[in-house]
């Protein structure tokens, strides 16, 4: 049925339903005469009939076109409810638990202690035969919480003993720990394991575990000496040669007879100004050191020549700083060597490579 149908039958339908008007009698009583005019009752009920009809239109329109119940009638009639049934909208309890992203980023443990180890290398074209000391940069990282001195220098001295770099050596056997480290003066009492008694097998070795242990724990007071205990005893008898070891040693303590020409005393690390720092001592001919940057494929890139405080006989200091133009980590390397007074020829070379990252660095979890 059409909208303007629907509006017809039900405008006939309320017209249907009106009483019919009384007739007029013939004299009226005029309460004002002339002054009043009287609504014809036939077209009140037309007014109305409108009136009716126009809000009928909205009320079509609400309840979708279906007929509305008659006006006045009686009739119980049960209204449709247009409430939605409750659905339920309870999630089920079945879990869907979200997997965290996956990173690239590896989540490290927050280091409890970082200091300087210091390993040997076999030098190239020498004919000393002592090797040369190289420090390496160790982080050693505490997951139970920040480590004493002598559990991360334990756990240091192990780790370099697992995983060194390509041409490193370490001469402290992994079985030496270290039982407690104080501090009296300018000594450090370093007392060791049971182990540290037998050395690392042979003279040369054994001189180079000290050497090592010495450089290690002096690495932030290079002025200072070691006192090595046992059980806090005095050390009577070290190693293969049952070496004595009752009073504090230092740096100069072994290092005339058993350690090479040349050697490294700072890892090579780059300053805050960007330069790569090579720091070392030195027991060369006119005290002249050369340092060599070297490319992925051994090429010489940039050589310079450094002046030790010292030489031909006696030990000097020396340092510079490479270009870090010159460098690319991960390919390239440091060569620190002397050239032959005979021949002119590289001898007593002592290579370190620069990795990216820097530094050398092991990570212990404590």
């Amino acid at each position: 049925m059409s909208y303007e149908k629907k509006i017809k039958d039900l405008m006939g339908r309320l017209v249907s339903m009106s009483p019919e008007p009384p007739p007029f009698p013939e004299e009226t009583q005029m309460v004002r005469p002339e002054t009043r005019r009287r609504t014809r009752p036939a077209l009140a009920f037309a007014a109305a009939a409108a009136l009716v009809a126009l809000l009928a239109v909205p009320l079509l329109l609400f309840t979708g076109g279906e007929e509305p119940v008659g006006v006045g009638s009686t009739t119980s009639t049960s209204t449709t409810s247009t409430t939605l049934p409750a659905t339920s909208t309870t999630v089920s309890a079945t879990s869907s638990t979200i997997e965290p992203a996956t990173t690239t980023t590896e989540q490290m443990t927050p280091v409890a202690w970082s200091g300087v180890v210091y390993l040997h290398q076999e030098p190239v074209d020498s004919f000393v035969g002592n090797p040369a000391l190289v420090p390496v940069q160790v982080e050693v990282g505490g997951d139970s919480g920040q480590l004493t001195p002598d559990d991360a220098f334990t756990a240091a001295l192990s780790t370099i003993g697992e995983d060194l770099p390509a041409g490193f050596s370490n001469s402290i056997p992994a079985e030496v720990s270290v039982s407690s480290l104080r501090t009296e003066g300018n000594t450090i009492v370093a007392d060791m394991n049971e182990a540290f008694l037998a050395g690392a097998g042979g003279l040369l070795a054994d001189m180079t575990m000290l050497n090592q242990l010495i450089y290690s724990l002096t690495w932030m007071n290079e002025e200072a000496s070691v006192l090595f205990t046992v059980d806090d005893e005095p050390v009577e008898a070290f190693g293969s040669e049952g070496l004595g070891l009752t009073d504090p040693v230092d740096r100069e303590s072994f290092r005339d007879d058993h350690l090479h020409v040349i050697n490294l005393t700072s890892p090579i690390v780059q300053q805050n100004n960007g330069t790569y720092l090579v720091q070392g001592i030195a027991n060369v001919f006119e005290a002249t050191v050369t340092i060599a940057v070297l490319d992925a494929s051994g090429v010489v890139v940039d050589e310079q020549f450094v002046t030790a405080t010292c030489g031909s006989g006696c030990w000097g200091e020396f340092s510079t700083a490479i270009d870090p133009d010159l460098i690319v980590p991960g390919e390239s390397s440091i060569r620190v060597f002397q050239y032959s007074a005979e021949d002119g020829s590289v001898v007593d070379a002592v290579t370190v490579p620069i990795p990216e990252g820097v530094v050398w660095q092991f990570t212990v979890r404590g």
